[in-house]
């Protein structure tokens, strides 16, 4: 037994062997036509201010047997960020998280990357880079790298990076759990920080506790996150209960769109003065530790610079009171004024839903629908009217669950023509809303084609519970062009998610789906495509 053991053990050596001679050398070489590099040393270049906004930074990686990996990476900031970068499709037109790239041996070229990803992540200190990548010949190469960068910090120009921030005022409040009241905390206010990129969608959201009575100026300083805060010089942190879909406190926007709720860290706001004068503000921190819905967990750094401050447009007016004759009793109502409103001048309306247990200030106080008004080609009357009537979700309808409440009626034939007449429609409405209101949007946008000139569906129930399903009405004639957007971590995300595939029989809906829970930081970052989606069907 022992001769057949040995006799075992020896072509198992040879294989052995062999794979010690084999050109992997810690996993670098060729073999599955893929070759594949694992760089031990970085050379960094020069970093070039590539234009507004954006960096090209230069790197070279050598493995210490005369192969490099040469990269030029356009970035926002003067150092790699975490995340997925694309090869340049447009050498002419770079772009932000796109590269230029290509592997040497020597002083010859081997090929220029036009395909794959290549993955930056931090481990402390150090980058970790990997990527498959294609060459333009059609060779495949696998590229690591693991190690420090030291990049040349340069100073920017202190210009709008169109990143926008929008900022509400609220008390500070804490519950006692013994007797379950909720009472002030004095000499404090909750600052709500909601910053939006270039294209409108939420890039971070902060709670930031602070003496009461400050301007936004005198907000700059350093937050420490916190659980529950009520001192100033604190930041709510971030929490999950991912079996509800529910996350709130605060978070950064990662590279690939997910949300990381931060738990740890600290959080420095700082200003700068423009080049035309005007305030800006940056949001930084290192090594703040987050989790996600999906699981995920980690450490991440926050740098947006030359965030501009979003001042309130038009005339808001909130909690005004509708007497109806349909409902038999008051009804509170919110409108926002256009600047030039004067009585006389007509305008498009567009009316915005609230959801259920919500109220008729929610787009106002909460989405900060005034702050996106500012730069329209058509200035527009907005519309808020209370639905949850007595503690009761109408859902919108006539004689919901046999409450008896004809909101249906009221809505159609009483609140529409009297918001017509009041503030001077021209004819042109749009309608939008959230949740219960996302169904009352796609209820009303169908079944009153004439009415609307489109919908724009937030995070909609498509079905009512009862007889009304959503579905079953899309295919009435005449519909307008609407619009669906949903979150991926929303419990309505599985309802709804099927119209992803409808767009070949229904050409009018356009479908959004984005990291997001069932919340008021998804929804505030739908208030500005709501806005400029109606601005451009007011223009028809």
């Amino acid at each position: 037994m022992k001769k057949i053991y040995n006799l075992l053990l020896m072509p198992l050596a040879a294989m052995l062997w062999a794979c010690s001679d084999n050109v992997i050398d810690d996993l670098s070489g060729s073999y599955d036509d893929i070759q594949r590099y694992n760089y031990t040393t970085e050379t960094t270049g020069e970093t070039d201010k590539l234009k507004k906004g954006l960096k090209y930074l230069h790197m070279e990686f050598s493995d210490g047997k005369d192969n490099t990996l040469n990269l030029d990476v356009v970035s926002r900031e003067w150092t790699l960020q975490p995340g997925v970068y694309k090869p340049m499709k447009n050498l002419e037109a770079p772009e932000n998280m796109q590269f230029f790239g290509y592997v040497a041996k020597g002083s010859a070229t081997a090929g220029i990357f036009t395909e794959g990803d290549l993955e930056v992540n931090m481990v402390g200190s150090d980058y970790d880079i990997s990527g498959l990548l294609t060459a333009g010949d059609g060779k495949r190469y696998v590229v690591n790298y693991r190690g420090p960068i030291d990049f040349v910090i340069g100073i920017d120009d202190p210009e709008p990076s169109g990143y926008t921030m929008s900022l509400k005022v609220e008390p500070v409040t804490i519950t006692d759990y013994t007797t379950w009241q909720t009472v002030v905390v004095p000499g404090v206010s909750k600052y709500t920080i909601a910053v939006s990129d270039p294209s409108g969608n939420a890039a971070a959201f902060f709670e930031a506790i602070n003496k009461e009575g400050l301007a936004t100026e005198d907000l700059c300083g350093t937050y420490t996150i916190a659980g529950s805060p009520a001192e100033p010089w604190l930041i709510d942190n971030g929490w999950l209960v991912p079996d509800y879909g529910m996350a709130g406190g605060a978070f950064v926007v990662a590279p690939d769109g997910e949300k990381q709720y931060i738990t740890q860290g600290k959080i420095n706001i700082d200003k700068v003065t423009g080049i035309n004068g005007e305030t800006l503000y940056n949001f930084t921190g290192e090594g703040l530790s987050y989790i996600t819905v999906a699981g995920g967990n980690g450490s991440t750094n926050l740098g947006i610079k030359f965030v501009s401050f979003l001042e309130k447009h038009g005339t808001e007016m909130l909690d005004l009171s509708f007497q109806s004759n349909t409902l038999g009793r008051e009804v509170k109502y919110s409108v926002l004024l256009p600047k030039s409103f004067d009585g006389n001048k007509q305008f498009p309306v567009l009316y915005m839903l609230h959801g259920a247990a919500g109220n008729n200030n929610d787009w106002f106080t909460q989405g900060g629908v005034a702050y996106h008004t500012g730069d329209l080609d058509n200035e527009m009357v907005i519309v808020s009217v209370q639905a949850t009537i007595g503690g009761f979700d109408t859902f919108y309808s006539d004689n919901y669950k046999g409450g008896g409440v004809k909101y249906e009626s009221f809505f159609i034939n009483e609140f529409v023509p009297a918001i017509d007449a009041m503030f001077k429609c021209n004819g042109k409405r749009g309608i939008s809303g959230l949740s219960m209101g996302g169904f009352g949007t796609m209820y009303y946008g169908i079944k009153y084609t004439d009415m609307f000139v489109g919908m724009y569906a937030c995070s909609p129930a498509l079905h009512n519970g009862e007889s009304i399903n959503i579905g079953d009405m899309l295919g009435t004639p005449g519909i307008k062009p609407f619009v669906v957007e949903i979150g991926t971590e929303d419990f309505l995300y599985e309802s709804v998610k099927w119209l992803a595939n409808m767009g070949q029989y229904l050409p009018m809906m356009t479908y959004i789906e984005r990291p997001g829970a069932h919340d008021w930081p998804f929804w505030s970052a739908c208030a500005p495509k709501i806005v400029k989606f109606f601005d451009g069907l007011f223009s028809k």
